[in-house]
């Protein structure tokens, strides 16, 4: 991973921003190939909104990864042209597998978190905003997790189980939320409910935050790096649930969630609720 110096960040910059580039058009081809439908067409012929914010999350968090691949410190200590593509190698693999495993993570969204329907069928058939925008925060949270993850001196190996702890602790919080949300996040979005959907989206976005704390920095022993991560996943759980509650007295006072996202789907809730969940993460992300 290159560390910028002042004297060749200018070329650093300009070759990974060209990498960067080469790294989405990657991730288009890929999303492509891997995905039952023809994303084009959908997006442009039939203007499906539920799509296109599921690409939103996905591509922003192909950015995430290839930061996560870039920023850190080299492992090579000369600067030379050679050295500087072998990083550059180095961190568009990081990337490219990646890209592989968010793909993935469409996968884990239809089979373990929104299991009781086909997300395919909500995205494409019913367009189904709500869905797309679970996908697109679990995207983005599992972005956050493998940005982690690869971030950092540590083998592919450490990153790859790190990245598989991730994905079970999303797992386990989409279902943990579940349990404290007085409505069924299921039925709601199924029933195309995009408040529902966009609250859960967030959610997951700022689980990726903690867990993007727990996982970014050196392997230094698994008995250390372990601990850490088990700290932090307890925080993540019960900091999300204890202090989403409170706020949402505080700045929604009188607010009946249920009512309000179940009966009257209002997105209020969702962008006050959800951002301040972002919020609070990116406090313990910060200043712990």
């Amino acid at each position: 991973m290159i560390n910028f110096t002042e004297t060749t960040e200018l070329y650093y910059g300009m070759l990974y921003i060209v990498l960067g580039i080469a790294v989405l058009v990657l991730s288009k081809f890929v999303v492509n190939l891997m995905s039952p439908y023809k994303i084009n067409k959908e997006l442009i012929l039939s203007d499906n909104q539920a799509l296109g914010v599921t690409l939103a999350g996905y591509y922003a968090g192909v950015v995430i990864i290839f930061l996560g691949s870039v920023i850190g410190d080299s492992a090579t200590e000369s600067v030379s042209i050679g050295s500087l593509l072998l990083e550059a190698l180095v961190d568009f693999c990081y990337a490219a597998l990646g890209i592989l495993a968010l793909n993935l993570c469409r996968k884990v969204v239809d089979l373990a978190i929104l299991y009781k329907f086909s997300t395919v069928k909500e995205i494409i058939t019913d367009r189904n905003i709500g869905t797309g925008a679970v996908e697109a925060g679990a995207m983005i949270a599992t972005a956050l997790m493998i940005a982690g993850a690869i971030q950092g001196t540590g083998s592919l190996f450490s990153a790859l189980v790190f990245f598989i702890l991730g994905m079970l602790l999303l797992i386990l919080f989409s279902h943990f939320h579940a349990l404290l949300t007085p409505y069924d996040d299921h039925d709601e979005i199924e029933k195309d409910n995009v408040a529902a959907g966009a609250y859960l989206g967030f959610t997951l976005v700022a689980l990726g935050i903690i867990v993007l704390k727990a996982t970014a920095g050196n392997f230094v022993s698994w008995g250390c790096n372990l601990s850490w991560f088990a700290g932090y996943a307890v925080l993540g759980f019960l900091g999300l649930a204890v202090l989403q509650k409170i706020i949402l007295v505080i700045f929604l006072p009188g607010a009946n969630i249920e009512e309000e996202i179940s009966r009257d789907q209002n997105m209020n809730i969702a962008w006050i609720g959800g951002t301040m969940s972002i919020s609070i993460a990116a406090l313990i992300f910060f200043l712990l």
